[in-house]
């Protein structure tokens, strides 16, 4: 398997500010983890508060396009800094499912891993080079969590 460069590209802060807009059921979060926020890829803290919207993470159309439940923070947050090489501990601490699309939308590749495998997982699928993106969700939800790309140079 080669290493490879990615970024992680959790909800853009404009969709998660018209989401807000548009608002939804707001959820008080009362254990820890259990209400992971898509902007910043934090788990809330118990009595933060989230709307639960949904998303639909694809830019293009798809036969696999489909919206998602999401958790947001009722109040605008940040995303994690291109700079953190880590992943977000939201993400592997949670059993995922990992869907590998190519550059049509079209779903190539899935898996069902341990949140701790996906950095493992990630180079895996774009050892194919017809694997273009990422779609990560929690494996017994399925909400979307974030999607994962190809760094430029890679």
């Amino acid at each position: 398997m080669t290493t490879h460069a990615f970024a992680l590209r959790p909800i853009s802060d404009d969709d998660a500010d018209a989401l807000r807009r548009i608002g939804g059921p707001i959820y008080t979060a009362d254990e820890f983890p259990g209400f992971p926020c898509r902007q910043c890829l934090e788990d809330a803290a118990i009595g933060e508060e989230l709307f639960l919207v949904s998303h639909d993470p694809f830019d293009r159309d798809s036969e696999y396009r489909s919206s998602s439940p999401i958790f947001l923070h009722r109040h605008a947050c940040q995303p994690p800094s291109d700079r953190d090489a880590r992943l977000p501990e939201q993400l592997t601490r949670r059993q995922l499912s990992v869907r590998a699309f190519d550059g049509d939308a079209m779903m190539i590749d899935a898996a069902v891993i341990d949140g701790t495998e996906l950095e493992h997982s990630i180079g895996a699928f774009f050892d194919d080079p017809e694997t273009k993106l990422l779609h990560v969700h929690n494996a017994s939800r399925g909400c979307w969590a974030v999607t994962v790309e190809r760094n430029a140079a890679d």
